[in-house]
């Protein structure tokens, strides 16, 4: 479920100037997560920390990576077996040198996985290459930023779970699932059915107010989970990553509603 279901167009990108972000608090055990860099970097150690990244790295990227392949490759058993040698070469620590200091994680994993993919057409004297200059790296991956755009609202969203299940009372993540699942409803309809999950009284203006806050919180924790996956980070770097992603117009629409 994406709450930035809307795509602007390039044009509405950049007439927009993009709000101030969210400020992160520091206390806060969601922005204590290791970032992405740490974690690759963690998975190539032994014992119980490199067991633990390691899992952690499946968790995050192995649906996101085994989707991007399919995409790509239009062919599911050649996909499943890039797929199975990115993971055996993670597993068995051969993918080592990310590094943090070259920006962007989104940029260091298109690029691990389109030299497998070469590699493995090479190897299998296959042609031609799928479409797209896999070659360079400047050029754009449609396939690659759209199942990256859709695993980060994925993260988002479990991040926005767990504030709610770990904050006594919170409904943020309830509330937001219930209007984007249903963005024509009227609040009243939106606040009768929070009223009968929760067995509490909701009045349609505690749920407008509560939504107003969801959204905010969503917003932060988007935020965050960028700032996870580009070091170092500033404020411009977000800001560009946002509108990389295609998420501007909407970051902007809610960041607009949440100062309400």
């Amino acid at each position: 479920m994406n709450p930035f279901d809307e795509m602007p167009s390039q044009e509405e990108l950049t007439s927009l100037t993009t709000p101030p972000l969210p400020t992160v608090v520091p206390g806060d055990r969601l922005s204590n997560l290791p970032t992405s860099w740490t974690v690759i970097r963690n998975a190539h150690l032994t014992g119980p920390v490199g067991q633990e990244a390691m899992g952690q790295l499946i968790g995050r990227y192995h649906d996101a990576v085994e989707r991007y392949l399919r995409l790509k490759l239009r062919d599911q058993n050649l996909a499943d077996e890039v797929f199975q040698e990115f993971w055996t070469k993670l597993l068995t620590h051969k993918l080592a040198g990310a590094d943090n200091t070259k920006g962007r994680f989104r940029d260091y994993l298109r690029t691990v996985l389109h030299r497998l993919i070469i590699d493995h057409f090479r190897g299998r004297k296959l042609q031609p290459l799928p479409p797209g200059d896999l070659l360079d790296p400047a050029k754009p991956d449609d396939d690659y930023d759209r199942v990256w755009r859709e695993a980060v609202i994925k993260r988002v969203w479990l991040r926005l779970e767990t504030y709610e299940a770990g904050t006594p009372k919170n409904r943020y993540a309830t509330v937001l699932h219930l209007r984007v699942g249903d963005q024509k409803a009227a609040i009243e309809d939106l606040s009768a059915q929070l009223a009968e999950q929760t067995r509490t009284k909701v009045t349609p203006e505690a749920f407008r107010k509560t939504l107003q806050r969801a959204r905010g919180k969503f917003l932060e924790l988007l935020v965050q989970e960028l700032k996870d996956t580009i070091h170092p980070c500033t404020n411009e770097d977000i800001e560009a990553e946002i509108n990389d992603l295609g998420l501007g117009q909407l970051y902007r629409r809610y960041a607009t509603e949440a100062s309400k």
